[in-house]
């Protein structure tokens, strides 16, 4: 079973037991008539709707954690605003979870994976995280252990001043909460800024929530701090001061889990469209192949709609240079007058080309759409373009050079056959027929310097031992050496082609070998300059091979 199937059935569980135990607390308490009811539904129905929202979010993307963790941290809001109710020990329950999973909201909404935060920024996060949690609970601890704590920690009916060493540990740990909380906000605001403007609007249900959260959360940590210290035998729980502090957090941590949702449901297309029923179905039907063509056939009602993205063009596909989502070298239709093709790029970077109908451009909205789809999901899909792109390339190179050695073999066995082998054969069939030893001699002497001219053909001696300027004489050659699988690479390319020409180029800041051949490079010498991270270009009536001489 799939684990973040047992993490929303638990905590399904978790939430029906605390309704249950903090209504019937509440009740017992003869409080409830004091406290506003108008809040307590509230964070009831925010508790309930966690695994509703974890459920959905969970089945369309099956492998991910993101859903069941949004329904913790709306769970954990909800029971952190339960610890100012008149509710016995549960309120220092709730207190508890309360420390410990302050920074947890940040944690789940900069690992969403459609944010795409820095790895940098959450791993200074994680460690926030950590360590704001350890604190925590031995702060928790500390004032259970104690039996007197501030009212502003939690709910008791007879506050007072915790011990030196747990305000000691509050105060560091409310340091720890606002270096995260500061690393929240940076790294939010950067990922924000970096998007294209349509790519913002996008992420704006995320990322406001998200600022306002962490202020709201530095707020009512000072909050707790200094009324920890200033009024540690105020009863807090009646106290317009308890709701300001403690649900709005909450709060905003139902709307940052309702903005991760939207984005969720009307940007990112589900992982798992092979479900049961009539929605899986609709799915299987209507689900396009890719996320960026999804977003944009909706934006733009162009069923029609193409992303491609570049690649570098590879010896095996010529001029062919874009790729389809799935690595499939594919040609943008620009040719013909119903259709429209839009680059993205980002700064320098070219992102993907998207043709469509030639009447979607005219609509005013429909660079900021393009820019919305492109900013939010483009760059990951075309790394996984590029990535299948290059592994479907190394397999066909792969099984080619498998069969790289049968090539040449078969040329020599034709050549020894149609040469020295023939001659050998009619110098066995004259002697037998009564020819003197003699006679056959100067054939003998002839088919053996046709075999040494074949060996050397295949691997020339004078190339291991002088290099290219002495294997090809006719060739103007830079007179140094190179690496061996360079020279061969550029020997095979042009012993055969007298007019050949190389020299020393540089090749996307490389040094690299630049052979100009009129001879079209067989499929051996393609996959040779392929693998080494070179290009064959045609080059007017002929051919150039760039070959790197480093890496």
């Amino acid at each position: 079973m799939n684990p973040r199937w047992i993490v929303v059935i638990a905590l399904s569980a978790i939430v029906g037991l605390a309704v249950i135990a903090g209504w019937t607390a509440l009740a017992r308490s003869g409080e409830m008539l004091q406290n506003s009811s108008g809040q307590a539904v509230f964070i009831t129905m925010t508790g309930l709707a966690a695994p509703v929202l974890s459920t959905v979010m969970l089945r369309r993307h099956p492998d991910e954690w993101t859903g069941p963790l949004l329904g913790v941290c709306v769970v954990a809001a909800m029971l952190g605003f339960a610890r100012v109710g008149p509710v016995g020990a549960f309120a220092q329950l709730a207190g508890i979870i309360a420390l410990v999973t302050v920074l947890l909201p940040a944690v789940v909404a900069l690992n969403y994976p459609a944010f795409g935060c820095p790895t940098a920024w959450l791993k200074r996060l994680m460690w926030c995280w950590w360590a704001a949690a350890a604190v925590g609970a031995t702060v928790g601890v500390l004032g259970v252990a104690g039996g007197s704590v501030p009212g502003h920690w939690w709910y008791t009916p007879q506050p007072g001043e915790a011990g030196a060493a747990a305000l000691l540990l509050l105060l560091l740990y409310s340091t720890v909460v606002l270096a995260g909380l500061t690393v929240t906000v940076i790294a939010a605001v950067s990922r924000y800024r970096s998007m294209p403007g349509g790519g913002r609007a996008v992420l704006r249900p995320m990322v406001v929530p998200l600022l306002g959260w962490a202020a709201a959360t530095a707020a009512a940590t000072g909050w707790t701090v200094v009324g920890s210290v200033t009024e540690s035998e105020v009863r807090v729980g009646p106290q317009p001061t308890t709701a300001l502090y403690t649900m709005l957090p909450t709060l905003l941590v139902a709307i940052l889990a309702a903005g991760i949702w939207w984005i969720d449901t009307t940007v990112r297309i589900p992982s798992n469209p092979n479900g049961h029923g009539r929605l899986a179905h609709r799915w299987r039907r209507y689900v396009r192949e890719t996320q960026v063509e999804q977003y944009l056939s909706r934006a733009f009602a162009d069923p029609s709609i193409r992303v491609l993205y570049p690649v570098r063009a590879g010896a095996d596909r010529g001029e062919q240079d874009w790729v389809d989502s799935q690595g499939r070298p594919a040609t943008p239709d620009d040719a013909a007058t119903d259709r429209s093709v839009t680059i993205i790029r980002r700064e320098d970077t070219v992102i993907g080309l998207i043709d469509q109908d030639a009447a979607a451009t005219a609509r005013p909205d429909a660079v900021e759409l393009i820019a919305t789809g492109a900013g939010l999901i483009m760059e990951t899909e075309r790394l996984t373009a590029t990535a299948r792109s290059d592994f479907d390339r190394s397999r066909r190179l792969a099984s080619r050079l498998l069969s790289a050695s049968d090539e040449p073999r078969a040329e020599l066995r034709a050549a020894l056959l149609a040469g020295p082998l023939g001659d050998l054969a009619d110098v066995a069939a004259d002697l037998e027929s009564g020819v003197p030893p003699a006679h056959v001699v100067p054939r003998l002497a002839a088919a053996a310097a046709r075999v040494r001219a074949l060996s050397h053909g295949v691997f020339p001696a004078t190339l291991t031992s002088g290099g290219l300027r002495a294997a090809l004489p006719w060739v103007a050659i830079p007179d140094r050496r190179f690496s061996p699988v360079v020279e061969m690479t550029a020997y095979l390319a042009a012993h055969a082609d007298r007019s050949a020409a190389v020299r020393e180029t540089v090749l996307e800041g490389t040094p690299a070998l630049q052979i100009d051949t009129a001879l079209e490079p067989s499929g051996a010498v393609r996959d040779r300059v392929d693998a080494l991270g070179g290009r064959v270009d045609s080059s007017g009536a002929g051919w150039r091979l760039t070959v790197p001489t480093t890496g």
